[in-house]
């Protein structure tokens, strides 16, 4: 009998070291807030510059969305490079693409650098019709349209007519890479601890108060943490010095999505190594990787509203079933999820949001890629350098660049589930009806509570608002967390945070 996947990352094979909570008032350079590809790279990016950092997470480190990536390094970003020159026009395109390439050059340079096993590999990346389905006459000529202008920026592309992976038309992409995330962080880790960096996990950001022109105090935990520059690295920013209007106001040009993985076993010569994706939307996307004595696939796609799926565990059966008639042979190993940021105009949000201030979010399916660039612009924000990105990514760019539609369609979601779960009937009529290692919103005590129970049989009762805008949350019996369908924000079973824009746990309730 074979054993049911496992639902913890590709990655988690491979550990991280342990730091200490914040008990102590500090005085440094810059704060950064959010340990993943962003929040580490920052760190160490400002640390080779002889600057002081902290570096904090409100968890563990580097256990968000850094360690749910699918970790494909490319350059080739989701909105197409053709939709990108429409709307953009030619230079900013070719910027923002180029931007991607410099991003895997600087992860390739740091693992030269420092000798460490992070098991970069330079692969191509297949941008492909979809298999399965008869593609377009106006869908190989887009394809054709991509090689071209990619070719013209000065990049290494290819349209084929027929790819190695599904003979399909595609665009085979040279030079895009692939690595381990979570043994790359521990190599940026180690340098940052080696220079006198200061990390901290299980430390929560409470609040930021200007302290004069060159200073700010920030609350975390029970400390105080003085600093001159701030950079907020949470993959959904934290409210830091906006208000809480100005800070939701923000929140509505981003939409946040969840995509489903798999991890399965391959034979020996498969599918060539490399990455793979189609042009369907949502899309699907494979990694390929060679081991001793046979491949590894990272299958996934299926992406939905965080928290608008119907049942979490029918995406994952249909994600397997496809997975299959694709590539009959693999045995699925592990599934898990993560989840990414879009904005309204398909270009990433990274620069200052308030003086001295630094945001970096939006990302979509290019977090490794972009997460590092984010990186090099924070670092040359603080030092006072210029940067070929800041007026592109400018967190207050003229409006949405185009993207007024889809601002319209992301956020008509927002009152449409406000009114309609508050008028949808509880799931069960009592918290009897819970089972273990479920969650469910019930009717108690005249009211809605979202209920979990563990796999001890412990209750615990929660109010089922989310504490951002007061959407009702939804049970992920996939993940087993409480997901809010209104702006992606997500809770741990027993109502902490576990991704933001909610920076306030689900409030607890008395049985």
């Amino acid at each position: 009998m074979s054993q049911a996947p496992t639902t913890a990352s590709l990655w988690t094979n491979a550990s991280l070291p342990d730091f200490p909570a914040l008990a102590r008032d500090i005085d440094v350079d810059v704060l950064v807030v959010g340990a993943g590809i962003t929040g580490i790279t920052t760190a160490y990016l400002l640390l080779q510059e002889g600057v002081q950092v902290a570096l904090i997470d409100r968890e563990k480190i580097a256990c968000g969305d850094s360690a749910r990536t699918t970790a494909h390094l490319t350059y080739v970003t989701d909105e197409r490079l053709h939709q990108l020159v429409s709307r953009f026009g030619t230079d900013a395109a070719r910027k923002f693409w180029e931007a991607g390439a410099i991003a895997i050059d600087t992860i390739e340079r740091i693992v030269e650098e420092h000798g460490h096993d992070a098991e970069f590999v330079r692969v191509p990346g297949t941008l492909h019709a979809r298999i399965g389905q008869e593609p377009s006459r106006k869908e190989i000529e887009a394809l054709g349209k991509d090689a071209e202008l990619a070719q013209s920026f000065g990049f290494d592309a290819t349209f084929v007519e027929s790819t190695v992976y599904g003979r399909m038309p595609g665009v085979r992409f040279a030079q895009q890479a692939k690595f381990h995330p979570r043994k790359y962080l521990d190599c940026l880790l180690t340098e940052i601890q080696q220079r006198g960096g200061l990390v901290f996990e299980n430390t929560v950001m409470k609040s930021v108060e200007d302290g004069g022109p060159n200073l700010m105090t920030v609350r975390a935990n029970k400390s105080r943490i003085r600093c001159k520059y701030l950079v907020i690295a949470t993959h959904n920013p934290l409210m830091g010095k906006k208000g809480p209007l100005t800070a939701s106001l923000f929140q509505t040009k981003l939409a946040l999505y969840t995509s489903y993985v798999l991890g399965a076993r391959l034979p020996l010569g498969t599918v060539p190594e490399g990455l793979y994706w189609d042009t369907h939307d949502p899309y699907e996307y494979l990694r390929i990787e060679e081991r001793d004595n046979h491949q590894y696939a990272v299958f996934g796609g299926e992406d939905v509203k965080t928290g608008q799926e119907r049942d979490a565990e029918a995406v994952f059966e249909r994600l397997s079933q496809r997975l299959k008639e694709l590539l009959p042979q693999a045995e699925i190993q592990r599934r898990w999820l993560g989840q990414v940021v879009e904005t309204d105009d398909g270009m990433p949000y990274i620069g200052e949001n308030e003086d001295r201030e630094f945001i970096a979010t939006g990302f979509a399916g290019n977090g490794y890629t972009l997460g590092t660039l984010g990186a090099l612009m924070a670092r040359d924000k603080f030092l006072g350098r210029g940067n070929p990105w800041c007026s592109l990514l400018a967190v207050n760019r003229s409006p949405f660049h185009g993207g007024t539609w889809r601002y319209v369609q992301e956020n008509i979601d927002y009152p449409y589930y406000f009114l309609r779960d508050r008028l949808r009937r509880a799931e069960a009529d009592s918290v009897d009806r819970v089972g273990q290692n479920e969650g469910r919103i019930v009717s108690h005590a005249g009211k809605k509570v979202a209920a979990y129970r563990d796999d001890a049989g412990q209750l615990t009762l929660l109010a089922p608002q989310c504490t951002h805008l007061k959407c009702l949350v939804k049970w992920n019996s996939a993940d087993r967390t409480w997901d809010c369908p209104c702006h992606g924000s997500r809770f741990r079973p027993t109502g902490e945070v576990l991704s933001g824009p909610a920076e306030q746990p689900l409030q607890r309730l008395h049985e």
